[in-house]
């Protein structure tokens, strides 16, 4: 990581438009997060750089380095929701709270999805008989693979003319939700005003993000990278959205991620706008520990250094001793940390993964090859697995059982860098 001149402050913010944000961290060039590679791309594959901003304005933490969002979203995306089975258990229970909660009729109800990915959230919505559902998304080959007749599905950006169409059609919206999406998008202020659009008088929108809090106190640098552009804590969301008359009226914090908030929005005049309990406390929470100062994410930058190292000084070690590594989990966040620590093939053979539509590709910047994740102890056996889906840590050991009772180990990177065997993982998960 190259050091910064924090004093800088001539970059512009997306939500403010104020020249006021403060560099924290350069992570130098990188490949897109998600930009998986062919063997015959890897010559010419694009990088950019990557610096972290702080708005001493209105709080909030950013990427100022803006990328074509198509190079990102339309070129093939490679995330797929229903690949993983924590987070169809998630969707599921996000569907019955939500129209229990402000669904009273909703039959009679219109629901919004932006960012629906593949419909992990749209058919659970469909389940609880909500009477129009309306999925948009633009990665053309994800929502390929959405078939429900129950739902209506646009491949498009949320946008003021998307938002303008979908109202023209079937009228304002009860509910938008968009989940692990709005930090995504270039243009916060012109999605903001979509949903503006797109929301009835009295309609909430939903949103799932992954938590600054819980990035920084646990040193998840590994959530930082071009396609999220934004890190977001309290003060900067209430912040954004009082521009636009609306308000936060209640906040839950939620496990998915390694940590996420779901933030619940009406407009100021909404029969709904009467501040939670739970919410005042979580914005006192945030002022307590300096989340409205630059400082508190100098220190962070600093703190993911040494993380960097520890990982490679084990993994150096590992190949001194001639042992053998591989890696699970080609993720966007994978992606960062492998970028960040300088990790080739050199220290990782290969990675595995859930999702079969990365086989055969190979990861960003560190150009290792993919292959479909099967149970481990069915390849021939590595020594070790560095776990770079962290955050599913539990589900992958109950699927790959054999292979640590055979004597396999997985390499946990975040929070801290830590060895598991099979009696540490039993341990850990009160597995018998």
């Amino acid at each position: 990581m190259v050091d910064v001149n924090v004093n800088c402050k001539n970059y512009e913010c997306a939500f403010c438009k104020i020249f006021n944000v403060e560099l924290i961290t350069d992570f130098g060039n990188m490949g897109l997060a998600g930009g998986f590679l062919t063997h015959s791309q890897l010559e010419k594959e694009p990088c950019y750089p990557m610096n972290l901003g702080f708005c001493s304005d209105c709080y909030a933490v950013q990427i100022v380095d803006k990328i074509d969002p198509d190079e990102m979203f339309k070129k093939g995306y490679f995330y797929f929701s229903s690949s993983i089975g924590t987070l169809c258990s998630h969707f599921n229970e996000y569907a019955v709270e939500v129209v229990s909660r402000f669904l009273p009729t909703p039959e009679n109800a219109i629901i919004i999805e932006f960012g629906c990915n593949d419909g992990v959230l749209l058919s659970p919505l469909a389940d609880m008989n909500v009477g129009t559902i309306i999925g948009v998304d633009p990665a053309t080959n994800v929502i390929e693979k959405i078939n429900d007749s129950r739902v209506n599905i646009i491949n498009s950006y949320f946008d003021e003319h998307c938002a303008n169409t979908v109202v023209d059609e079937f009228g304002q919206a009860d509910l938008i939700i968009a989940n692990n999406v709005f930090a995504h998008v270039n243009d916060i202020n012109g999605l903001t005003r979509a949903i503006d659009i797109g929301l009835s008088e009295n309609g909430v929108f939903i949103f799932e993000v992954h938590y600054l809090g819980k990035i920084i106190e646990e040193m998840q640098y590994d959530m930082i990278y071009h396609e999220h552009i934004y890190y977001y804590s309290l003060l900067a969301i209430e912040n954004h959205f009082h521009r636009y008359k609306m308000m936060v009226f209640d906040i839950k914090e939620v496990k998915n991620h390694g940590g996420s908030i779901r933030v619940h929005v009406c407009r100021e005049n909404s029969k709904l706008a009467m501040p939670s309990p739970q919410l005042n406390a979580f914005r006192a929470s945030e002022i307590n520990k300096g989340f409205d100062n630059i400082s508190i994410f100098k220190k962070f930058g600093q703190k993911i250094n040494k993380q960097k190292c520890d990982l490679l000084g084990l993994l150096n070690k590992i190949k001194d001793e001639r042992k053998t590594v591989i890696g699970y989990g080609a993720s966007g966040r994978a992606n960062t940390m492998l970028q960040f620590c300088g990790i080739d093939s050199s220290l990782v053979g290969f990675m595995v993964d859930d999702a079969p539509a990365k086989k055969g590709f190979y990861t960003p910047g560190s150009h290792l090859r993919i292959e479909a994740s099967i149970p481990l102890s069915d390849v021939e056996r590595p020594d070790y697995v560095v776990i770079f889906a962290w955050t599913f840590l539990k589900e992958i050991c109950l699927r790959n059982m054999k292979y640590l009772e055979a004597g396999g180990k997985f390499i946990v990177p975040l929070p801290d860098v830590k060895i598991l065997d099979v009696e540490a993982i039993k341990s850990l998960f009160s597995i018998k």
